[in-house]
């Protein structure tokens, strides 16, 4: 055999090596997913986040058919597990199901979260308004009364999040700059947490997305003082807006969605952005978020690199303007 023989075989080696190694990941991508999916929730069980990544890894499992299993990974208001599924393996098999908390109020206010940034968005799943709570063990009854007590006595009072640098937190310091209170926050790990002080009396007021605390005002063990959307929740027209409560600053949607590692294939981002699609348009899904009071709220990859740009302006710019610390 000539030596140009062997050269011309040789360059059609690596050619088909080079072909093969690029036709690979898209065929992995073609058949994707044949195995179990992990959906990180950065955020302890029972809070908003959990509770609606849980409804929507049932019916991704169904619809994917492969199971999507919700792994909590809570703890520093969000931002272990957002940096755990962040630096994953970009392969479609570990995700995130992330929280505005997560994705817009943590890299406002803390150092070292340029990961967050490195997040591919997939979809937005839900929004939910916040409502601001207290306990009835101090027998306010409206948001004027809650600012009168703390004002009379300022640092007495406390108020409960779900972690260090999640929403909660920052709502309840644009709560205290607006208001001109002084209350002390108390961090917990997770919403559930939270609410159980509050009903307790250990806390004196907390903010979260509605769909942890329905039951307990359902029940009367919290008092409602406000809500952040900007119109009244068709579940409970009874509580005014923040607007209402003469505090439209505080006039902010909480949201929820999917997000896969740095350099996930394009073919696997779309695949997962139409099962979302799919999903989110469903009956059943519909008919759980009403019950929870979430909104479903599909969309493509970009509006929501949209929405995690836009909440991040609106905290900067109300830390800014109120300058806002975390210590």
């Amino acid at each position: 055999m000539t030596r140009s023989v062997l050269s011309r075989r040789a360059a059609v080696a690596v050619v088909l090596a080079a072909a093969s190694a690029v036709a690979t990941p898209a065929l992995h991508a073609q058949s994707y997913p044949t195995r179990p999916i992990t959906l990180v929730v950065s955020f302890e069980p029972g809070g908003s986040t959990d509770i609606s990544a849980r409804v929507i890894a049932q019916e991704l499992s169904a619809h994917l058919q492969q199971p999507v299993v919700v792994e909590n990974k809570g703890g520093a208001g969000g931002r272990i597990g957002t940096k755990l599924a962040a630096q994953a393996k970009p392969d479609g098999y570990t995700l995130l199901w992330g929280s505005g908390s997560s994705l817009t109020a943590a890299p406002v206010l803390y150092s070292n979260q340029e990961h967050v940034a490195t997040l591919v968005p997939v979809s937005l799943g839900a929004t939910q308004p916040f409502v601001f709570a207290t306990s009835p063990a101090l027998g306010v009854k409206t948001t004027q009364d809650f600012i009168a007590l703390a004002k009379r006595s300022p640092g007495a009072l406390n108020f409960a999040s779900a972690g260090t640098g999640s929403s909660n937190h920052l709502l309840g310091e644009i709560f205290m700059s607006i208001t001109g209170t002084q209350l002390v926050h108390v961090p917990y790990k997770g919403a559930a947490l939270a609410k159980d002080a509050l009903i307790r009396g250990d806390a004196h007021l907390m903010d979260e997305v509605t769909s942890p605390l329905i039951g307990a005002l359902r029940a009367g063990q919290l008092v409602p003082l406000f809500s952040t959307g900007e119109k009244r929740d068709p579940m409970f027209p009874d509580i005014p807006t923040a607007a209402e409560a003469g505090l439209p600053d505080l006039t902010i949607q909480g949201f929820f969605g999917l997000l896969a590692p740095a350099g996930t294939p394009p073919q696997i981002v779309a695949r997962l952005n139409e099962a979302m699609r799919v999903v989110l348009a469903s009956p059943s899904v519909t008919k759980v978020f009403g019950n929870l009071g979430f909104n479903a709220a599909y969309s493509t990859p970009e509006q929501m690199a949209a929405r995690i740009s836009e909440g991040k302006a609106t905290y900067a710019r109300i830390v800014k303007e109120r300058q806002i610390r975390v210590e």
